[in-house]
């Protein structure tokens, strides 16, 4: 076959010429399945992105200290997407007053716990901030971070440690200070800015005017990232870390009292205090009388032997009561079926109580609470008896002090409740404490109580502070019919602010005992009075 000799040889010198690089080349999908082994070239290795630097977070002087912690946690919990910037050059900058919002801090205005004034004005605190006016007292961090807000502190302002704020304002007294809402003490005062209060439960940040506003500013991409990252606190006052709680004094529905209710209604002993315990989350009533059904009408002249009648529970219910104390030497008066059937109608009523019970094991047990989570232990004992008021192993009645009561304390505080210990103790008809007591009430607070509250006192007596705690000698008679002299007349509810665990703050409101039953407000005038006596018997 010549032609197919000269075929090869053709293709062959076309080959040849191409390899020359001919001028011209057929179509390549005429050859596509021939010369595809030969366009094919080796694979490369992708080359790796590189890997973002960390974004540089810049903290400015005047944050708030609990803020740059929290954003120093951040940047050691994710080092490769965060880092603090020790120089002005940063991708992040927190601070005071601008960019989008990251936290709000909550400033209170205080003072010594011995104070009379309960309020004052913005534009008072704002003169002492300058220098004039009232005396101020500072911790450094604080002066720093609310130099944006207010301006400089004046020189002659006294600059000291947080730690030791608290005692320079008392041996300034008279004296104020600024400091951040969860750094409150009970050993100060929290005084209302033009009526507002970060104490009060309808606080309105947005209406008062020392609120810090904590910023975030950058690039929108970087900013973005902080916030969907960021673990620290949005605010130094959650509400959802509050709790109030109402601790009363005495409590006896009979005599005087009880003839009150019987012409007036069976509420009207509460007619002015119902709203603060109404109001609190957790309200006290130290109710020292057995409701019997026998119960005869009251006798407004009777002696020392008594009874309530069951149409006066009604009252406790309307107040609103969570917890009754049982540490009253009169809780067995009627007999011990009659206190019996008094704890079947507060177990019916879902009332906890402590401080006395069916017998003494019952009587030791605590009373617990737990809300916006605060762990909150009552205890209390009667410390004075008589005999015929105690509980024993087969009967009921208030539980003695013993022992077991203080290492009931510790343990509890072990276990971090808030103690609030109360005490049947001596009737003491004066305004300071006696020698015995301030050491028997000081051994309580030795134990871990949080606070220690004699429920005695019939009348009022003063404070203490003590290993930590707070100490109340004696609260007056909540409902009782002692007229006879103003200090069995005076009363007082106090006030706990528990906040995040801790106690934060005691305010104290003050009535005045009329018509041998009913206590109503005190005037600004009577209530000045009753402090300073308070405050001169407890050595302030």
């Amino acid at each position: 076959m010549i032609w197919r000799k000269w075929l090869v040889i053709g293709w062959i010198g076309w080959l040849w010429v191409g390899c020359k690089g001919a001028p011209s080349s057929p179509p390549a999908s005429d050859f596509a399945g021939a010369y595809l082994p030969l366009m094919l070239s080796p694979q490369s290795t992708p080359t790796p992105s590189p890997t973002p630097a960390p974004l540089r977070l810049a903290l400015v002087a005047d944050l708030p200290p609990e803020l740059a912690q929290a954003a120093q946690d951040l940047a050691d919990a994710q080092p490769q997407v965060f880092a603090i910037s020790q120089s002005e050059v940063a991708d992040v900058r927190l601070g005071v007053g601008a960019g989008q919002p990251l936290a709000q801090w909550v400033y209170a205005v205080a003072a010594p716990f011995a104070t009379t004034a309960d309020a004052i004005t913005q534009a008072e605190v704002l003169a002492a901030w300058r220098g004039e006016g009232a005396r101020m007292v500072l911790d450094g961090e604080t002066a720093v971070t609310l130099t944006p807000l207010l301006g400089p502190p004046a020189d002659s302002i006294a600059i000291v440690s947080p730690a030791d704020l608290a005692d320079a304002l008392w041996q300034a007294r008279p004296a104020i200070t600024l400091l951040p809402f969860h750094r409150l003490t009970p050993e100060l005062k929290v005084l209302a800015v033009d009526s507002a209060s970060p104490l009060d439960a309808a606080f309105d940040a947005a209406a008062y005017p020392f609120v810090v506003d904590v910023g975030v500013m950058g690039s929108e991409t970087a900013v973005t990232t902080l916030l969907s990252a960021w673990t620290g606190p949005p605010t130094n006052r959650d509400p959802a870390k509050l709790t109030t709680v109402a601790l009363t004094g005495v409590t006896a529905l009979v005599r005087g009292t009880a003839f009150q209710m019987e012409y007036n209604g069976v509420l009207y002993p509460g007619e002015a205090v119902a709203p603060i315990l109404q109001a609190a989350d957790i309200a006290h009533v130290s109710n020292e009388v057995s409701f019997s059904p026998d119960c005869p009408f009251p006798d407004p002249m009777g002696g020392t032997s008594f009874c309530s009648r069951e149409s006066y529970f009604d009252l406790l219910l309307h107040l609103g009561v969570d917890v009754v104390e049982l540490t009253g030497n009169h809780v067995n008066d009627w007999g011990t079926a009659v206190f019996a059937h008094t704890l079947d109608l507060y177990d019916a009523a879902g009332l906890a109580y402590f401080g006395g019970g069916r017998d003494a094991a019952d009587a030791a047990q605590p009373a617990l609470f737990t809300h916006n989570g605060n762990r909150i232990a009552f205890v209390g004992c009667n410390w004075v008896g008589p005999n015929y008021a105690w509980a024993t192993a087969v009967s009921p009645g208030s539980r003695p002090c013993d022992d077991s009561f203080f290492a009931q304390i510790m343990q509890l505080k072990d276990e971090g409740y808030v103690v609030l210990a109360t005490l049947q103790y001596q009737e003491l008809y004066y305004y300071q404490p006696s020698a015995q007591q301030a050491v028997d009430f000081a051994r309580v607070a030795a134990a871990g109580a949080t606070a220690v509250s004699g429920s005695q006192g019939h009348h009022v007596q003063g404070f203490a502070f003590a290993d930590g705690a707070f100490i109340h000698y004696g609260l007056g008679n909540l409902f009782f019919d002692q007229m006879e002299q103003m200090g069995t007349r005076q009363t007082l509810v106090d006030q706990y602010v528990v906040y995040d665990g801790r106690l934060l703050s005691v305010q104290l409101w003050s009535g005045l005992i009329e018509n041998y039953a009913r206590p109503r407000e005190m005037t600004p005038a009577e209530r000045q009075q009753l402090l300073l006596t308070l405050f001169q018997a407890s050595g302030w």
